[in-house]
């Protein structure tokens, strides 16, 4: 496989559904939020419940992919802060880098290539790591951005709203004891699984459409070696220590390689970060990705 193939047949669908979007999203008003909730409470707990109850993977094997995103989003938020402070940032700059380090893109961009490149068998990964991270992202990422102003609280309640982690417990039980829920029930979630993949493209597309580079060129970079570089070899370390093998540690390690998350502005926004810093990052990273992804994806298979 070359690295042209790889870009056309995984990449080029992705930024072709971003692209859309973006001028989509300058020339009409689309409530982002609104479609970010369908995805949150409706589309992703659905896609957990249907893939996960019915992975081919084992429960051990389930757990440990949880495990290790949680580790690898930790370890990052660690190398972040190390880095951040050795480099002299402000407080405000120093948390948006080290949202940046940890929180990837696994679910908006995450998901979509997963598929294109793994197929549906590669999902079976992907989704218990994407809820190891959104649970790293909620509490840790709330910590970080609000510099210890109200954290711990407002990270408890996000953890104790979104339906994900429930999704996952009860799946996980479906999975071990081999159990089903009723069929209008699955059926249900099937259907509603299936959207997850195009909203959170269409997400992804309206959120960098208000994204500006604004050259400051220093941290941008950093944060993106950080992200890419440190990241990915964090994430083969990790998946070393985990002994994951095949198809699974491929998929573990692109997800941990993945461009800085939308998750990182909207903290930086609410909690007192630098949101403009955190938005500059998530436009570059999603762009430098085409390349870095690419060409990660050719080293594994």
């Amino acid at each position: 496989m070359s690295l042209f193939n790889v870009v056309f047949n995984t990449v080029a669908p992705i930024f072709l559904i971003i692209g859309v979007t973006i001028i989509l999203g300058r020339y009409r008003a689309i409530d982002v939020q609104t479609l970010s909730r369908v995805s949150i409470y409706l589309f992703s707990p659905a896609l957990i419940l249907t893939n996960i109850s019915q992975s081919g993977l084992g429960t051990n094997e389930l757990s440990d992919i949880l495990l290790a995103a949680i580790a690898v989003c930790v370890v990052m938020a660690v190398l972040g802060s190390l880095i951040a402070r050795g480099l002299g940032y402000d407080r405000a700059l120093s948390s948006s880098f080290v949202l940046a380090a940890f929180i990837m893109n696994s679910v908006n961009f995450g998901l979509p290539y997963i598929e294109f490149a793994f197929g549906a068998e590669g999902l079976e990964t992907a989704v218990p790591f994407t809820v190891g991270q959104a649970f790293v992202s909620y509490t840790v990422g709330t910590y970080v951005a609000s510099r210890g102003k109200s954290g711990v609280g407002t990270a408890v309640r996000n953890v104790l709203t979104i339906p994900m982690p429930y999704a996952f417990a009860l799946a996980l039980w479906l999975n071990a004891t081999g159990q089903s829920l009723p069929a209008p029930i699955m059926q249900a979630s099937r259907v509603l699984a299936q959207g997850i993949i195009p909203a959170t493209l269409v997400i992804l597309g309206l959120q960098l459409s208000k994204a500006q580079l604004n050259g400051r060129w220093q941290p941008i970079l950093m944060a993106t070696f950080t992200r890419f570089v440190i990241g990915s070899a964090a994430a083969f370390g990790i998946a070393l220590l985990f002994g994951m093998q095949g198809m699974t540690r491929q998929v573990f390690i692109m997800e941990a390689s993945m461009p800085a998350g939308i998750l990182s502005g909207v903290l930086s926004t609410e909690f007192g970060g630098d949101p403009e810093f955190a938005a500059a990052t998530i436009l570059f990273t999603t762009l430098v990705s085409t390349l870095f992804l690419s060409g990660l994806l050719l080293a594994l298979t």
